[in-house]
């Protein structure tokens, strides 16, 4: 047992441990949600991953993202979290996919992990995010995504037999105003931070603070264990998946489980 797993396993016993080590997770977007998420799981005893990041860091990345320093500017972002890994747990298993994840690498990607973390930026890889649904299925692999709002985070995730993202999103869209950030969202956040955040997305820019960005990276990675530990008694609930999902807003200070179908 490695020694910075000592104060884990006085939680998750051997067990646990074992639960999280054997399962591969495959993460696209090792940005302000995705990093945090990564080095949360590997911390946590996971050890075996698929990473796909083509992204370098710059400036703007620094007030939110886990391995952005004025030492790693410039530098690919998947080199970064590669280094750190191996800093914490020198035996991980990592599959690198620099190029990021393409129609031509999406198959290739999926298929055999067990675990899907989905955080690409909401702008970016409209075709790979097409093709994604019917590859779940196919290959009986769970969606986990997470996003930033304001101080916050919004937790969503996909079961392969359950409701999918077009089907979850449009229900969302449905049950709001016109505004770029559903109102059905925004409206279970504070009235100015909700306006700021709209006020950004209109404007072209994804606003995100690091206690955020922290939230995000924690919840998203407490509901992956969540789910890899079932079957075990360290867990005494199924991960929750859409039609329900997750809202947390550390200035309400609340955390909530919204159904979209019945709320």
């Amino acid at each position: 047992m490695q020694d910075f797993l000592d104060r884990t396993l006085l939680v998750l016993g051997h067990e646990g441990i074992e639960a999280l080590s054997a399962p591969l997770i495959a993460i696209a977007g090792l940005g302000g949600v995705g990093g945090g998420t990564f080095l949360n799981l590997v911390r946590s005893g996971a050890k075996r991953f698929r990473l796909a990041e083509n992204g370098v860091f710059d400036p703007p990345d620094m007030n939110r993202q886990t391995a952005a320093f004025a030492s790693t500017m410039g530098r690919p972002k998947i080199e970064a979290y590669e280094k750190l890994a191996r800093g914490i747990n020198p035996e991980v298993e990592l599959e690198l996919f620099p190029e990021g994840l393409l129609t031509s690498n999406l198959e290739r990607f999926l298929e055999g992990s067990d675990v899907y973390i989905g955080v690409m930026d909401v702008e970016k890889g409209a075709d790979v995010k097409a093709m994604t649904p019917n590859l779940l299925k196919r290959f009986n692999v769970p969606i986990f995504s997470a996003m930033v709002a304001g101080f916050g985070a919004i937790l969503v995730a996909h079961h392969p037999e359950g409701m999918m993202p077009g089907e979850f999103w449009g229900l969302v869209r449905k049950r709001s105003s016109g505004a770029r950030f559903p109102s059905f969202l925004s409206g279970r956040f504070g009235s100015t931070v909700a306006q700021r955040i709209e006020n950004s997305i209109e404007a072209g820019k994804s606003p995100s603070t690091s206690i955020g960005g922290a939230f995000a990276g924690a919840i998203l990675a407490s509901e992956v264990v969540a789910y890899l530990l079932r079957g075990t008694d360290l867990v005494n609930r199924e991960a929750i998946f859409v039609p329900r999902f997750i809202v947390v807003d550390p200035m309400g200070p609340t955390i909530e489980v919204v159904d979209v179908t019945t709320h």
